[in-house]
């Protein structure tokens, strides 16, 4: 008898156990609810948005109003049915904006600089047109360093590590020159962009 005492006790135990578990799992589903409403939709994992590509300048082959800092603003779109900022978006309307990188360029032209440099940069014609004038006196004055520095300065120009002195890229042709560099880490290829 006491058996089924103890029997009828502990069913009634889980039975209550299990009332008070699911009634916290319906507190904490109603509570995270509430907390997708108010997240803001610039905090959205990926997959739940779509961003759209930046816009591309025909003549430079970069994107339009990318800034000194090399980032450029594109909108992005909620999923349909996610719910930030209050909203419920239907895939189709901005909910944030995201800043990703780009090429920030001028009109200093790679292909010239660097026959600039082959030709005329013993007399420091390349560092004129790069806004570099100080050292295109040195330069011109000195007859590229002696030759020495005007072999150093013309491999870095092609290898585009020397680029304008406004801090903008060179402008390459869409298939152009462009150079990133390689390097292998822990048996992983990692890419080094001398641009970004």
């Amino acid at each position: 008898m006491s058996k089924n005492i103890q029997l009828k006790n502990l069913k009634m135990l889980i039975s209550a156990l299990s009332h008070v578990f699911l009634t916290i799992l319906l507190v904490q589903k109603a509570a995270c609810v509430d907390s997708w409403k108010k997240r803001n939709c610039s905090e959205l994992r990926i997959g739940q948005f779509n961003c759209s590509t930046p816009k591309i300048d025909p003549q430079k082959q970069n994107e339009l109003n990318c800034t000194k800092d090399g980032l450029v603003l594109v909108e992005c779109y909620p999923a349909k049915n996610v719910i930030c900022d209050n909203k419920i978006f239907d895939g189709n309307t901005v909910g944030f904006y995201r800043n990703l990188k780009c090429r920030y360029v001028t009109n200093y032209n790679y292909q010239t600089t660097v026959l600039l440099s082959i030709f005329f940069g013993i007399f420091g014609v390349d560092r004129f047109y790069l806004g570099y004038y100080s050292i295109g006196v040195i330069k011109a004055c000195t007859f590229g360093f002696m030759l020495i520095g005007y072999l150093i300065e013309m491999l870095m120009i092609i290898t585009q590590h020397l680029g304008p002195a406004d801090g903008s890229k060179f402008l390459v042709d869409h298939y152009g020159q462009i150079l990133y560099t390689q390097g292998v880490y822990n048996n992983k290829t990692l890419n080094f962009t001398f641009f970004i």
